[in-house]
């Protein structure tokens, strides 16, 4: 196999996650947590075969489930990401109106070498048109000459909402390097189908 992961740090808070982390299905609230930046080296022929970052430069793709560590080519690289991607994420955990965490497992793609050991992702909700800026993180990660960024990010009410769209970015110093929109699904408000009325309206009734 080609490709090797090798770890950065990210920092949160980020509003609604759990305080603790797990990696199979927490996310973090004032502690670190690994992300992974992801390389492939190829050799021999393989190396003139388009480059994922070339072909998904400046864009972030949330993924279904984690991706392998290791790809045996660039081609099987950019399937696996395609097969994977999705722009729709369901709660881990849902409990009633007010309680709500979506873990998004994401992959982002750089135009050139980062160049830099931080970046900062940040998010607006975006469902009506207009951007309202929701959370935002610094990002670390030990290969500065990275061009290919992994991480695992859980949200959560109240901040993020169910069944809203949302703008994710990944920028570094200012600049915005890679992007994304998604959708935060799950059920909804619960109503009780009792209506009640004030002293006044019922009066009139």
């Amino acid at each position: 196999m080609l490709g090797a992961y090798h770890r950065g740090r990210v920092r949160g808070p980020f509003p609604g996650s759990r305080s603790s982390f797990r990696r199979e299905r927490h996310g973090m609230q004032k502690l670190p947590f690994l992300a992974l930046v992801l390389s492939v080296a190829l050799v021999g022929p393989a190396a003139h075969a388009a480059k994922p970052e070339d072909v998904f430069k400046g864009k972030i793709f949330i993924t279904k489930k984690r991706l392998p560590s290791q790809f045996a080519s660039a081609g099987a690289f950019i399937s696996a990401v395609k097969k994977a991607k999705t722009d729709k994420v369901w709660p881990v955990e849902e409990k009633g109106n007010d309680h709500a965490l979506w873990d998004l497992e994401y992959i982002a793609f750089f135009a050139s070498p980062l160049n830099d050991t931080e970046v900062s992702v940040k998010f607006w909700e975006t469902t009506a048109g207009s951007r309202r800026y929701v959370a935002g993180s610094e990002q670390y990660t030990r290969d500065k000459k990275t061009r290919v960024f992994a991480a695992r990010i859980q949200v959560g009410k109240p901040e993020f909402e169910t069944n809203k769209r949302y703008l994710m970015t990944l920028e570094s110093r200012g600049r915005v390097i890679a992007r994304t929109e998604f959708w935060l699904l799950g059920k909804g408000p619960n109503y009780s189908g009792k209506v009640e009325f004030s002293d006044e309206e019922a009066s009139k009734r």
